[in-house]
């Protein structure tokens, strides 16, 4: 019988990186935020304030995942899907460069760019959320059919 401990350390790292990941870019991101609306407060401070809602949003929105998938034991993120509005979820820092590279070369785009960067943000962080409640619901449903079949007895 094959010990199953080594695969066991590598799996934990794995699921450190993107957690890691994910709190460095809120942080590149709210640091961004933070740093224009002190910078031209009367030009920049709503739209850093919606970017900052925005990070907000997705940050309870990965928590709702990782509590559906802690008490589900089912993964309820995307994988494998190719579009740019999922994908900036899990490199938010990137978006967050990008807005302070604009923001820094042509100041007066700072407001566009990072209530863009905060409508595909919320965007992203919707959509886990109802993906989040999606295999919730399933998986719910799943153990209602499962109970009506075996008579409400629990399957073995």
């Amino acid at each position: 019988m094959p010990n199953a401990s080594p695969n066991v350390a590598p799996v934990a790292a794995a699921a450190r990186r993107p957690a890691l990941s994910d709190a460095l870019g809120l942080l590149v991101t709210l640091g961004v935020a933070l740093a224009f609306a002190w910078w031209h407060p009367a030009q920049n401070t709503w739209a850093a304030l919606a970017l900052i809602l925005a990070l907000g949003l997705d940050t309870v929105a990965r928590v709702v995942v990782r509590l559906v998938q802690m008490r589900l034991g089912v993964a309820a993120e995307f994988q494998g899907v190719t579009s740019p509005l999922l994908m900036l979820g899990n490199a938010v820092w990137i978006g967050g460069l990008l807005v302070a590279l604009g923001g820094w070369l042509r100041p007066g785009l700072f407001p566009l760019m990072a209530c863009t960067l905060a409508g595909l943000v919320a965007m992203g962080a919707c959509a886990r959320i109802a993906l989040a409640r999606m295999v919730a619901v399933l998986d719910a449903a799943e153990r209602e059919a499962t109970q009506d079949k075996t008579g409400g007895r629990e399957p073995r």
